[in-house]
């Protein structure tokens, strides 16, 4: 054998032991990291009109006016169908906009 194709193989072993250790020390996310994904058979519909999307911010507002965060992200949630993440970021961002402060 030559150097080159030993070279080869020293390259080829070293990429098959990354693998291997790669997979065996790999853990499966935490439930809480994991993508959310929507039920089989679920699809966004997004509001019916600009005025749903205007009455939607005015109810999001209203509960974040009372300190109902949560109740807001619900809200969102079942009128948008969005997921956690998303609800909880347009939640946030209308709050932004509105200068209202969360904390």
């Amino acid at each position: 054998m030559d150097q080159q194709t030993q070279t080869y193989i020293v390259y080829v072993l070293l990429v098959v032991l990354g693998f291997v250790i790669g997979r065996v020390t790999a853990r499966q996310r935490p439930e809480h990291e994991r993508p959310s994904r929507p039920p089989v058979g679920a699809t966004y519909q997004p509001p019916a009109s600009p005025l749903m999307d205007r009455e939607l911010e005015s109810q999001v507002v209203l509960l974040l006016s009372q300190n109902s965060k949560i109740e807001a992200i619900k809200l969102y949630r079942e009128h948008t169908g969005v997921g956690l993440r998303e609800a909880k970021d347009a939640v946030e961002a209308i709050a932004v906009r509105r200068h209202l402060d969360l904390r």
